[in-house]
């Protein structure tokens, strides 16, 4: 399982004037916890950002911090506007006890970007130097990037109070002309760091390196202009990807700092490593709800409001989606091209680190990347490509007549109008015991009984006309057909779609499709089993995902219908695309 860690963040105590520091600084000063430290004892602290790769998870992942290799992020990725830093004393550092207090909280606000590393690609960020006020001695720090918010402002914080913050927050969106601009990437510690500080003068700096990773992960997938449908049933169909979105992307919040444990209810470490016995995940990354995700639960505590139903925790949440396809259809997007600097991809968005006990696999709680495509079949009596077709079984329709005479056989042109011969509700229950069937694909003879209910079998029929099987699939469906020989589905108010699925017919509108791909993490090499963080997503983790083949029909809307795809996860640095199989 490949880890992203795109920024590498080295903090340099120099000793610079405090006089350089602008007015207007969001933070509150620094502070002092303790009179023993000395309100005279003081250093002068910058902090030097770097920003370096990323991991990079494929299809068949390997487990542990660095599996696939690594990424480096874009432009917008990498660009730091402000960061605190939470110095404190602990012998065993971030993982000291959780009351141990925090010394002092600095921000830091002017930066100066210096020339990139052409051969590394890094980006230096060096931040204008503040003055701390602190006694000398070993001090440990805790660094957030772009933090969105002055949490911390008023408070006497503990170690706890920093490394359990829930960020709900993680980046920036902006609506633009080409769809969403990002920005302000959440970036935090990404492993132990310490300082000494000795009064240091501008000429004499304590230097301390921290690395930091994004509170993000990113997926991006790459598809082929066209792929050979390799089922069997629809001999000579072809299929292209048009399309992809994030289903239980996780949005309610993430540790700011990332913690691992051997279970999901084990004593963390925080910032520890995922660990991997011969590319096998051992461990467990844990985001703030892994251990409640069991079962059925519907009762979370999120942004301290409690029995809160697991839909919150995500932006869309795969079991509780829509039946309509129309909604469906306008919210799975393009991409937008980014590059890796030797291809060309498509991102498809960013969420908070998802994980759950391997035993809680399934699409209640683990991220998904649903895939829309056009579906374009060959050999379908009356069909023109690119337009609406309907589904029963393995086989496909150019319009529901189509299908209807499939079903009954001349039968249907010759004795369904006979509907409009009956004089009450007798014959329309006569005309349904012999004409109709009842597994009729349309529903038709459902709809004609449930008309007949409450009438006895002497009542007249005031306009048989509008009993028949043109006007049930307009009034009841949102069906017809024109002069022409062209469908048209979703009229009159109706969802064709829902109407007809009841009865096992599935719709394509313009022969649109979907596949559901759920994404990996690590990989234990067993079909049959679950690994540990098999499927998972993890903070600073690219999740490039190759769409490889498609072997069927998708569903009309998503649903258990795969494709083949290899997925690759990595680290925010460069490294090779995962395959998917659909």
């Amino acid at each position: 399982m490949a880890k992203q860690i795109f920024n590498i963040v080295r903090i340099l105590a120099v000793s610079l004037s405090l006089a350089v520091m602008a007015a207007g600084c969001i933070q509150e000063e620094d502070r002092i916890l303790s009179d023993e430290e000395g309100k005279d004892a003081s250093s002068f602290v910058s902090l030097c950002f770097i920003t370096s790769g990323t991991p990079v998870t494929r299809s068949n992942p390997t487990g542990g911090e660095y599996g696939d290799g690594q990424e480096m992020g874009q432009d917008y990725e990498s660009e730091i506007k402000t960061a605190v830093a939470f110095f404190f004393k602990g012998e065993e550092g971030v993982n000291s006890a959780p009351t141990t207090p925090i010394r002092a909280t600095v921000v830091f606000q002017e930066f100066m970007e210096d020339a990139a590393d052409d051969n590394s690609g890094e980006r230096i960020y060096t931040t204008v130097p503040r003055q701390i006020h602190l006694e000398n001695g070993v001090y440990h720090a805790l660094v957030v990037a772009n933090p969105h918010s002055d949490w911390w402002s008023g408070r006497t914080l503990t170690l706890a109070d920093v490394r359990d913050y829930i960020q709900t927050e993680a980046w920036s969106e902006k609506a633009v002309d080409t769809g969403v601009a990002y920005s302000d990437f959440v970036m935090t510690s990404a492993s132990d760091a310490s300082l000494i500080l000795n009064s240091n003068p501008a000429k004499d700096p304590a230097i301390v390196s921290i690395d930091v990773e994004r509170m993000a992960a990113r997926l991006d997938y790459k598809a082929e202009a066209s792929y050979p449908c390799t089922d069997p049933a629809y001999e000579g169909a072809t299929v292209e990807i048009t399309g992809a979105m994030l289903v239980n992307d996780l949005m309610a919040g993430s540790f700011l700092m990332k913690r691992v444990a051997p279970t999901v209810d084990g004593t963390p470490e925080y910032l520890g490593e995922e660990k991997e016995v011969n590319g096998v995940q051992t461990n467990y990354v844990l985001d703030p709800w892994t251990q409640a995700k069991n079962g059925s639960n519907n009762s979370f505590v999120i942004n301290g409001m409690p029995n809160r139903p697991v839909s919150e925790l995500f932006g869309t949440w795969f079991p509780g989606s829509s039946e309509d396809p129309n909604w469906w259809d306008s919210r799975v997007k393009p991409g937008v091209s980014v590059s890796d600097g030797f291809e060309m991809w498509q991102r498809i968005g960013y969420t908070l680190e998802n994980t759950t006990k391997y035993s809680e696999t399934g699409e209640r709680y683990n991220t998904g990347v649903v895939f829309k495509a056009r579906f374009h079949p060959k050999g379908v009596l009356n069909y023109k490509d690119g337009e609406t077709f309907f589904a029963l079984g393995t086989q496909l329709y150019a319009s529901m007549e189509d299908l209807m005479f499939r079903f009954y056989g001349d039968d249907f042109y010759r004795t369904f109008p006979e509907i409009e011969q009956c004089q009450n509700w007798g014959e329309v229950r006569a005309f349904v015991r012999n004409t109709l069937l009842e597994k009729d694909p349309s529903g038709y003879p459902s709809y004609l009984t449930k008309l007949a209910e409450d009438k006895a079998d002497g009542d007249p029929v005031t306009d048989s006309s509008l009993l028949t099987w043109a006007n049930y699939m307009w009034n009841e469906c949102g069906y017809r057909k024109d002069t022409e020989g062209k469908v048209h589905i979703d009229e009159n108010g109706k969802q064709t779609r829902q109407a007809l699925n009841v009865y096992g017919v599935r719709t394509y509108e313009q022969g649109i499709c979907y596949y559901t791909w759920w994404v990996r993490h690590s990989n234990d090499q067993n079909a049959d089993h679950n690994g540990v963080m098999e499927y998972a997503i993890v903070r600073n983790n690219i999740y490039k995902l190759t769409v490889q083949a498609v072997y069927s029909l998708g569903g009309d809307i998503p649903g258990n219908e795969s494709i083949m795809v290899d997925v690759y996860v990595n680290d925010w640095l460069l490294l090779d695309p995962e395959i998917l199989p659909m």
